[in-house]
């Protein structure tokens, strides 16, 4: 099979205002998260991406260690933002469910250009390749969509990648304790049948996020999933403040009070005899 990727691509010493803005919004962790994504693209199929259900997850464990401090959430909020103001080609997203732009396509087909033959799918093209010096050929792709996958015809075959889901590298939060509960909690789940992937995990991230606004106040609503049986995180109850005792309440002169209770006594003594 010819080759698709590319070994490099250029990375502009200026950022634009689009790369500005992730920066602004993720630090340097939204920033990592698309160059990330582009070595992806190019690495692989060249010029897009396949961003389904599962990607996010794959797109994790694959391209971020343990301790890298990214989690499925930033890397969800990341794209999902590039796609809203550009870096990623919209209508592209929402039809055939992959990442693209017209930038990638250009750097791409420029790199490739000198290849004897290369395979592109017609309906991902933004730019003309009318001009590539190479044999193009070009597959339609007939692509369909349901709310949960993208099915394709026979005339392109999709490889399904086999990679096998190592729950130990997956870092949803940077904290480690949060994400050694939360898997757990992700474990208890399957053990019991009920197995919890993709966009449920998002979603039980994002309710976490809404209920719980500390790692420690997180980390406790998880516990209390797990302790309870339950499929969905709650707000942690805020214990009262505890009650002081009587000896933190106030400082005592024991001796001072002696001599007050003694001179009490003679003083009651004393006008017992008097009467």
């Amino acid at each position: 099979m010819a080759k698709v990727g590319i070994e490099s691509f250029l990375l502009d010493c200026h950022t634009n205002d689009n790369m500005a803005e992730i920066e602004a919004a993720y630090g340097i962790k939204g920033f990592a998260v698309i160059v990330k994504l582009w070595q992806k693209i190019y690495s692989d199929k060249g010029y897009y991406c396949e961003w389904i259900e599962r990607s996010p997850l794959l797109f994790l464990s694959q391209w971020f260690g343990g301790n890298s401090g990214v989690d499925l959430n930033l890397i969800n909020q990341v794209v999902n933002h590039a796609i809203k103001i550009g870096i990623f080609n919209e209508s592209m997203f929402k039809k055939y469910a992959i990442l693209t732009s017209e930038r990638i396509q250009r750097q791409y087909f420029d790199v490739v250009k000198r290849r004897t033959e290369i395979q592109v799918i017609d309906e991902y093209l933004l730019v003309s390749v009318a001009n590539f010096k190479g044999n193009v050929n070009i597959i339609g792709k007939n692509v369909c969509r349901n709310e949960k996958n993208v099915c394709r015809n026979s005339t392109s075959k999709v490889k399904e990648s086999k990679v096998k889901e190592s729950k130990e590298n997956i870092a949803y939060f940077s904290n480690k304790k949060l994400n050694d509960v939360f898997r757990q909690f992700l474990e208890l789940r399957e053990q019991k049948g009920r197995q919890i992937v993709g966009y449920q995990i998002q979603t039980l991230i994002e309710r976490l996020e809404q209920v719980a606004d500390t790692d420690e106040e997180k980390i406790q609503a998880v516990k209390n999933a797990i302790a309870g049986d339950w499929s969905n995180f709650y707000p942690v109850k805020k214990g009262k403040q505890d009650k002081k005792t009587f000896n933190d309440q106030r400082q005592y002169d024991y001796q001072a009070l002696e001599r007050q209770l003694i001179e009490n006594r003679d003083k009651r003594r004393k006008q017992q005899n008097e009467s």
